[in-house]
């Protein structure tokens, strides 16, 4: 190999390391803190927070996302009543806050009982919903 390309090639595997050692210090995501829930499904980790908190039937709310590792990106949010065999009656808007953080917005859970909540995440071209329940009082 010549020099020019051993420094190519020595600059690349720097960047790939630094990048690695990035996603590295994110993941996993802390300990959750008061209200905030995780999920995890494989090397995927979301924790989420409403805004405001606690959720309140027929009150609109936001999430706040967090995603490890911060380079996956959250596509939709959504929420289904599983015994009901209905979603919600409207549809999020999402938007990327930077650092694995993000924000959905105009969510509203309009009746009591057990909601999935359901956030789909692409890492690495691959996409998978990440899911789980919550009960309104």
């Amino acid at each position: 190999m010549t020099a020019p390309r051993q420094i190519q090639a020595r600059a690349t595997a720097g960047a790939l390391l630094a990048l690695l050692a990035a996603a590295l210090q994110a993941c996993p995501l802390p300990e959750p803190q008061s209200g905030e829930r995780q999920i995890t499904e494989g090397a995927v980790q979301v924790a989420w927070n409403p805004d405001p908190a606690p959720l309140i039937v027929g009150r609109a709310f936001a999430l706040q996302v967090q995603v490890c590792p911060v380079t996956a990106r959250v596509l939709r949010v959504d929420a289904t009543m599983p015994e009901h065999r209905h979603g919600m009656n409207y549809r999020p808007s999402i938007k990327s806050l930077g650092e694995g953080l993000w924000r959905a917005e105009g969510l509203l859970w309009h009746m009591v009982g057990r909601w999935e909540l359901a956030i789909e995440v692409e890492v690495a071209g691959e996409r998978r919903w990440l899911r789980q329940a919550a009960q309104l009082p």
